[in-house]
């Protein structure tokens, strides 16, 4: 079996400029980088060496690796001061199979289905305060549908006054998180209270609060409701012990942070593809159309096109650009043998610029989405196998149903040159100067809009 030789010198300086260099742009690198060295190749970062794997063969035989495989250890020492120990996305083994089983029903099924009218309806209430000659950052727009979805659905939150009191809570610790210290740990430090990462731990803090005082009014709370913090308030593991305060709040505090932030961002690809692409948006609004004046959120979500725009947009602008196994013993990647310790990821970014799978790789094309489907290891827009994205399903439904509830209620217009760069913001891949648009006019809206 072939060992994976270094494509870069090991050491600490070397692990420093490589990190920079992916940081500034993982796109650029890992083409550049496997361009030269191939699929897979070799890295030395900060929280240790990383394999990528560029093409879908690669990701196949990643995605087909047992849960016993592999550990959810790279980063997580930099990872965990913003998400919790806890987090579904830094456990692994026994623990990770047994809370992943424990949420999994809630983002799923009739349960998932049930919380598209509660999607319509923000939308709705959204898209009703847009005017005329006013422009908009769209990924702003969407953030805060996004988060008001997020507190209605997963805590239940209802009063005016709680969803503002949340809702900044949010924003400010999401707006703190800066990739830098996730990295690179050696930043994680308050230095005497000033800095990023001082900043982002008192708005952590605040938050925090909020959080610990939802739970515990959830767990007092006689008449049960329908959100996701309250069955997980009920919920028991195997051994018949509920989730600890500390093991909800990670969780909730995984959701907000992973949910709202990469819908938000997600959906502002989308109008943005759509503001170059008049002719698919044309389609799109007749397909809407075809549904009657007043669809309901069901209708929306079956959309085909609808359903092809948003995988298209999501396939040229996805949120991460890749997904990471750490070996646990040992692990064969395309016949190189990866020892234990070593982190393997897979490259979405270039995974989805495959031309072999998708030809004319960087041209918004959503009939692709029409004419077949796409395995796992193909479109791995929510990463895959045995830790793929808990609530793809439902941010799925999030795009197709804000989308759908949207596109027929206004026209809008790019309010600045094309194209927009793609960005890191927040710990994510995000468009630069959070597409503006301008509002050109208000279409014949649904009935329920009028009224």
């Amino acid at each position: 079996m072939a060992i994976l030789r270094d494509a870069l010198p090991p050491g600490p300086r070397h692990a420093l400029i490589q990190t920079l260099h992916y940081l500034r742009d993982p796109r650029e690198y890992t083409l550049r980088m496997g361009a030269r060295y191939g699929d897979p190749f070799s890295m030395p970062t900060m929280n240790g060496p990383l394999v990528l794997a560029l093409g879908p063969e690669g990701i196949r035989e990643i995605l087909a690796g047992r849960e016993s495989d592999f550990t959810a250890e790279f980063g997580v020492d930099a990872i965990a001061p913003i998400v919790g120990q806890g987090s579904l996305l830094l456990i692994s083994g026994e623990r990770h199979q047994r809370e992943r089983k424990l949420l999994s029903p809630v983002f799923h099924g009739a349960r998932m289905r049930s919380q598209r009218s509660l999607i319509q309806d923000v939308a709705l209430r959204e898209v009703a305060g847009w005017q005329p000659g006013r422009t908009l950052r769209m990924r702003e727009r969407m953030q805060a549908v996004s988060l008001q979805v997020i507190l209605r659905v997963v805590f239940g939150v209802e009063s005016p006054e709680k969803l503002v009191a949340f809702g900044d809570a949010v924003r400010l610790a999401v707006s703190e998180i800066n990739p830098a210290p996730i990295f690179l740990k050696f930043l994680q430090h308050e230095f005497g209270g000033i800095g990023p990462w001082a900043r982002f731990r008192r708005r952590q803090r605040q938050l925090d609060n909020l959080l610990y005082s939802h739970i515990a009014v959830a767990r007092h709370t006689r008449q049960r409701r329908d959100d996701v913090l309250s069955r997980l308030v009920d919920a028991r593991l195997e051994d018949g012990s509920a989730l600890s305060d500390q093991s909800l709040r990670d969780q909730l505090l995984t959701i907000l942070v992973a949910g709202h932030e990469t819908t938000a961002t997600a959906l502002a690809w989308v109008f943005y593809e759509l503001s170059q692409a008049p002719e698919v948006l044309e389609q799109v609004r007749d397909e809407i159309a075809g549904l009657g004046p007043d669809p309901n959120a069901d209708e929306l979500a079956e959309l085909p096109l609808l359903q092809a725009v948003c995988q298209e947009s999501l396939r040229l602008h996805p949120v991460l650009p890749e997904f990471f196994r750490t070996v646990k013993t040992q692990f064969s990647l395309l016949g190189y043998e990866i020892p234990a310790g070593v982190t393997l990821a897979g490259s979405i970014l270039a995974l989805h610029e495959n031309e072999s799978l998708y030809p004319e790789a960087r041209r918004f094309r959503p009939e692709r989405f029409l004419e077949r489907r796409f395995a796992p290891h193909e479109f791995a827009a929510f990463g895959g196998g045995h830790r793929r994205c808990l609530g793809a399903a439902f941010a799925m439904n999030e795009l197709l149903v804000a989308l759908g509830t949207i596109l027929p209620q206004v026209e809008l217009s790019l309010a600045v040159p094309a194209p927009l760069r793609t960005v890191r913001r927040n710990g994510i891949l995000a468009p630069e100067r959070e597409v503006p648009m301008r509002v050109e006019r208000r279409l014949v809206g649904s009935r329920r809009a009028a009224a």
